[in-house]
C-alpha cells in the first residue's frame, strides 16, 4: 500500500483531474419461483419484472444492483459487496439490494467523489431487458444521485450458450466513472 491509499479525493498532488473507474460483475442462478423452486421475485436494478423464473440468492438477488455496488466500491478501493454484506448474515436474508447500493454511494461521497456516469450490461435470455431499460436506468440514477442521462443499461443474450444462454443464470457487468467533488 502506498502512503496515499485511503486519502480523500484530490490529495494526490498531481494537479490532474482526480478520476476513478470501477468495474462490477455479478451472476446469479435462475430457478422457478418459490415454492416450486428456489427463485425469488425477479428484481433487476430495483425494478420488479414479471417472469416465471427468478434469481437465487441470500438477499433479493438483484444481479444488477450487486454489480453496480461492486463497481462503486471498487472505484474507491473499498471492500466488495460480499465483505460488507455477508451472505451468511441472517440480517441480509431477502434484503432489498438498494440498501447495499446506498451504502456504496455513501462511501463514495465520504471519500470525496461523485458519479460521472454508469454503464451496465445485463446478460440473460429471458426476460427481455429492453422494455424495462428506462425504469431500471431511472431507478439507478435516483439511487446514485445523477441524471438519468448518465446511466446506460443494455440487455444482451448469450446466444443460447452455457448456463446464461440456457436460462439457468443471469449476469451483469457495470463500469462507473467517479470524479473528485
Amino acid at each position: 500500500m502506498s502512503e496515499n491509499d485511503g486519502q480523500q479525493a484530490g490529495s494526490s498532488g498531481s494537479g490532474a483531474a482526480d478520476l476513478r473507474i470501477g468495474h462490477g460483475y455479478d451472476l446469479h442462478r435462475l430457478d422457478v419461483l418459490a415454492p416450486e423452486g428456489e427463485g425469488r421475485a425477479f428484481v433487476l436494478g430495483g425494478v420488479r419484472i414479471e417472469h416465471s423464473r427468478g434469481p437465487v440468492g441470500h438477499s433479493d438477488a438483484d444481479v444488477l444492483m450487486h454489480a453496480v455496488t461492486d463497481a462503486l466500491l471498487g472505484a474507491i478501493g473499498g471492500p466488495d459487496i460480499g465483505q460488507l454484506f455477508k451472505d451468511t448474515d441472517p440480517a441480509h436474508e431477502g434484503q432489498d439490494s438498494a440498501v447495499f447500493l446506498e451504502e456504496a454511494v455513501r462511501r463514495v461521497r465520504e471519500m470525496g467523489y461523485s458519479v460521472v456516469n454508469l454503464d451496465a450490461t445485463v446478460i440473460c435470455e429471458q426476460p427481455k431487458i429492453g422494455p424495462h431499460r428506462s425504469a431500471i436506468g431511472a431507478n439507478l440514477a435516483r439511487l446514485i444521485g445523477v441524471g438519468a442521462d448518465r446511466v446506460n443499461v443494455k440487455g444482451k443474450t448469450h446466444e443460447r450458450v452455457d448456463a446464461v444462454g440456457e436460462e439457468r443464470a443471469i449476469e451483469a457487468h457495470c463500469v462507473v466513472l467517479l470524479t473528485a467533488q
